[in-house]
């Protein structure tokens, strides 16, 4: 009798876990009620980046307008970035590998080159910024696409979230 109840149990959590969804919307519109109220963002293309210097190091940047992320948001929720580096050699980043910010990729280029991107968040806006530790990038290719996604404080495993991207997806009906 009590294996009967807790297969019951654990069938109605599975199923209560599996219809957990999300809303698609460029300012990650939140899911209906009664969802997890994860947002994310469709994947954007920066048409163009800025040159900024960090410490005499250049690099690129692009600010993203982003309501969905606010100092709530940043304070006790769970913001995290991807990437889809179409801009590389299919040896440096096959394409269709989808990462997550920050990323390094390490290449002999005349000598060892590194490029980072990462990210900045403030209420608002998400920046995508872009370095390489020797300086050698006078522009870099706009064909790289970047997607956000929310997870708030209140969603179970919401913290500290070590899934990838495609678990990530999955787990909150988010469309790749």
């Amino acid at each position: 009798m009590q294996r009967n109840f807790l297969c019951l149990v654990i069938v109605a959590f599975s199923v209560t876990l599996l219809s957990v969804a999300c809303k698609k919307g460029d300012d990650g519109a939140p899911g209906s009620p009664g969802t997890a109220n994860v947002k994310f963002s469709d994947w954007f293309t920066p048409a163009t980046y800025k040159k900024d210097t960090v410490f005499g190091i250049w690099g690129f940047s692009y600010n993203k307008s982003a309501t969905a992320i606010t100092q709530n948001v940043l304070d006790s929720g769970t913001l995290l970035v991807f990437a889809k580096m179409y801009g590389y050699n299919s040896q440096v980043w096959p394409a269709g590998n989808v990462g997550q910010l920050p990323i390094t990729f390490t290449y002999i280029q005349n000598v060892l080159q590194n490029d980072t991107w990462q990210y900045k968040a403030i209420p608002g806006n998400l920046n995508i910024r872009f370095q390489n530790d020797h300086n050698i990038y006078t522009s870099i290719s706009n064909a790289h696409q970047f997607r956000y996604i929310i997870i708030p404080g209140a969603v179970a495993a919401g913290r500290g979230i070590n899934l990838s991207y495609e678990e990530i997806c999955r787990k909150y009906n988010i469309p790749y």
